[in-house]
């Protein structure tokens, strides 16, 4: 083989060993698309798990949304039918429903946002991971800032504790000189009825404490004034078919902190919601055919319809000064 054949030949081996390290690469995930990412670790994985002896809990990376509470006989969480409604807890931020067609104004310019904002559809982080704890985070970039021009970090906590979930929110603005503007509510659907023999009419809600309603969620999607829900005198609300037909109920919790699945033939207590110190908290579920229902603890609401879009005027926006950080939690409480 003369020098010229040697030189071909050595070119076209490295050009074959080269194709065979990238196509493996390819399929272990690091490389996709021209772009790198990160192979497959427990703290990268699609799904994380935490576990005890009473509750076995599932969280998702994206949107860090939790997808399942189950014990050894119970999903407590609704599965996320895509032809009913394809979430199943998802996190709201840096918005709380729905803007007046669909954008806000800040500082002159303006922005458009969909309903609950985008961290939902992002994918988190992993911090750190135990049996039964987890710690998630998310940032803001250069993409996230063409819509909502703010530093932020946000950091969801899910910890596991007997029949408990306790789930904190964290938001850290990180700049030096700018306010950061935002909402951040939960959006976690249970099944209802929770189990196969039941009706979703068999089900109520009971508040920890007698209260009155807050105002309506439109079918836009707006915040209202008057509510039309009404409840009987011990705090209770009856889940009918009908009671749903005008979308989503909103309250100021000021008065109660907790609410509670309770099945009326049996008395029995499914699953309880407890959420001191928000300012709002949300109950919807779609009309009619949906065997769930959403309670919604929220800091932040729903533009009311006659809103102006400045996002700094808007009711309910959270006002977080330059280096501080903001912190809430809820808690899932199980029955068996």
């Amino acid at each position: 083989m003369n020098t010229a054949n040697q030189f071909q030949y050595f070119i076209v081996t490295i050009f074959i060993i080269t194709l065979i390290s990238c196509t493996l690469k390819a399929k272990n995930g690091l490389v996709s698309n021209g772009v790198s990412t990160t192979k497959t670790t427990p703290l990268t994985k699609a799904m994380h798990t935490l576990k005890n002896k009473q509750l076995s809990v599932t969280i998702l990376t994206k949107g860090a949304e939790l997808s399942s509470i189950k014990t050894d006989s119970l999903e407590y969480l609704w599965q996320a039918n895509p032809k009913v409604w394809p979430r199943h807890a998802p996190i709201l931020f840096p918005i709380v429903g729905r803007l007046i067609d669909h954008e806000y104004i800040y500082k002159g310019k303006t922005y458009p946002m969909k309903q609950h904002g985008f961290a939902r559809d992002r994918n988190f982080e992993v911090v750190e991971a135990t049996k039964n704890s987890i710690l998630f985070k998310q940032v803001s970039t250069a993409e996230t800032k063409k819509i909502y021009p703010f530093d932020f970090v946000l950091k969801v906590a899910y910890t596991l504790q007997n029949n408990r979930l306790i789930i904190e929110y964290t938001v850290k603005n990180p700049s030096e000189n700018e306010d950061l503007y935002f909402s951040i509510g939960a959006h976690p659907a249970f099944n209802c009825p929770l189990e196969t023999n039941q009706k979703r009419s068999d089900y109520e809600l009971v508040f920890d404490k007698k209260i009155a309603p807050k105002g309506q969620i439109n079918n836009k999607g707006l915040f209202e004034g008057d509510s039309l829900l009404v409840f009987t005198k011990k705090g209770i609300i009856k889940i009918t078919d009908s009671l749903f037909n005008h979308d989503s109920f909103a309250f100021n919790p000021n008065l109660f902190s907790k609410v509670t699945f309770v099945h009326k033939p049996t008395h029995k207590k499914y699953v309880s919601i407890s959420f001191k110190n928000f300012p709002y908290l949300g109950i919807w579920s779609k009309r009619n055919v949906a065997s769930y229902v959403c309670i919604e603890p929220w800091y932040g609401i729903a533009d009311r319809k006659n809103h102006n879009k400045d996002f700094t005027q808007k009711e309910g926006i959270q006002k977080l000064a330059p280096s501080n950080t903001f912190t809430c939690s809820f808690t899932i409480e199980v029955f068996e």
